[in-house]
């Protein structure tokens, strides 16, 4: 079912020129027009305490919006957004975001051995393509490929492996830099039903984040066909952790960092915001709710910091707005800075999915969540698996 979107405050004031510094209208001001960058918060995989903690407990609170990523199986099942509350972010300032259908891992994964042509196993870096049986697989060197159908997914002392449901037919050797994707049409799938579904819930959505941030070339090349961005694209432009100056973004691919204590602290924050400001750049900062090491206390500091330097925060949409960026018309090589965070490591990690809470069988979002805090104001001018494989992967 559809539903006809109401115009909010906030929508109006767009639609007139207006923006909002604090309670007040200011007329004739826009986000394009901050000299003090802009910053985007982004909480991925659409749990309940995107609403609880992000949104209620500190973005409503400092009235600034947030980005909700979130796997459109999962809405409304035992712990996650429903679409009521997806409506009532959005209706406040808030922007969805694509997380694919299932929580899929998008990207390639490297094959780790030597395969034979009568082998029905792949030994792999991580076997989460394996989860879903009947799912099929591309298999390539660069020079040749196969395609496979997966049986499960298992693990010894060799490493982690996908098993097949026939032989392969052809040998690979790990060293020429084999790797295992998703065919094509369930990646297409996956994005564009991801979409699809969490639109017909009544928001919109343009932007995404990559599960687990696997962003393989071909994902890559979809990705465009379907979302303006994708916010954790870094792997496509040379790294996480990046700011980028607005008329040298090149979509989709965009860079975040994960802001969580234990990922970030508070002096890389400071360093990643002054680079925001000082740069007039776009920073994009990536966290799941549910997790112990970002509370609303967290959050909070982050946004006051970020308040502290004139920096606007905003949605990606609200963002790439302001930069007259649409995505199709955007094609220049992207010149981005890298900070302090970047150096320290602090980019987007994937999650075990029993590290955040139990989800529904048909939901199957098996790992990262978290989500937007709220806030009605997007344009305030001049105010503000494998653990280790997913730490890698995930931005």
């Amino acid at each position: 079912m559809t539903r006809k979107r109401v115009s909010t405050r906030r929508d109006v004031l767009k639609r007139t020129g207006m923006a909002v510094a604090g309670g007040t209208v200011v007329v004739g001001t826009s986000a394009a027009q901050s000299t003090n960058g802009k910053v985007v918060f982004t909480y991925d995989d659409g749990p309940i305490k995107d609403y609880t903690h992000a949104y209620q407990r500190a973005h409503r609170e400092e009235d600034v919006p947030g980005c909700a990523a979130v796997p459109s199986a999962g809405v409304g099942t035992d712990g996650n957004l429903s679409a009521a509350q997806l409506r009532e972010l959005e209706d406040n300032g808030w922007e969805i975001m694509s997380h694919s259908v299932r929580h899929r891992a998008l990207g390639a994964m490297a094959v780790t051995e030597d395969i034979a042509p009568d082998d029905r196993k792949l030994y792999v870096e991580s076997n989460l393509h394996g989860k879903m049986e009947g799912d099929r697989l591309v298999v390539n060197d660069g020079s040749q490929s196969a395609t496979v159908t997966v049986r499960g997914r298992d693990s010894d002392e060799r490493g982690e492996f996908v098993t097949l449901d026939s032989a392969v037919g052809t040998s690979f050797a790990a060293d020429d830099g084999v790797t295992e994707r998703y065919v094509d049409e369930v990646v297409r799938t996956s994005l564009r039903e991801s979409r699809t579904q969490l639109e017909e819930y009544g928001v919109t959505v343009t932007n995404m984040v990559m599960p687990y941030g696997a962003y393989g070339p071909r994902t890559r090349e979809l990705a465009g066909e379907y979302y303006t961005a994708v916010a954790n694209g870094g792997l496509a432009i040379g790294g996480r952790g990046q700011i980028h100056r607005g008329g040298d973004i090149t979509l989709p691919h965009l860079s975040r960092t994960m802001f969580r204590k234990g990922k970030m602290t508070e002096t890389e924050l400071a360093e990643f915001l002054d680079g925001v400001a000082d740069r007039s750049a776009l920073g994009i900062l990536g966290g799941h709710s549910w997790h112990e090491r970002l509370p609303p206390s967290r959050i909070k500091t982050a946004i006051r910091m970020a308040k502290e330097r004139g920096i606007d925060i905003v949605t990606l949409r609200d963002a790439l707005s302001s930069f007259d960026l649409t995505g199709k018309e955007t094609n220049r090589t992207t010149q981005t800075t890298r900070t302090q965070a970047d150096k320290t490591g602090t980019a987007d990690d994937g999650l075990e999915s029993g590290q955040q809470r139990t989800t529904s069988q048909s939901s199957e979002t098996t790992a990262e969540t978290g989500q937007p805090g709220f806030g009605w104001l997007a344009t305030v001018a001049g105010v503000g698996g494998t653990a280790v494989l997913r730490r890698r992967l995930g931005e």
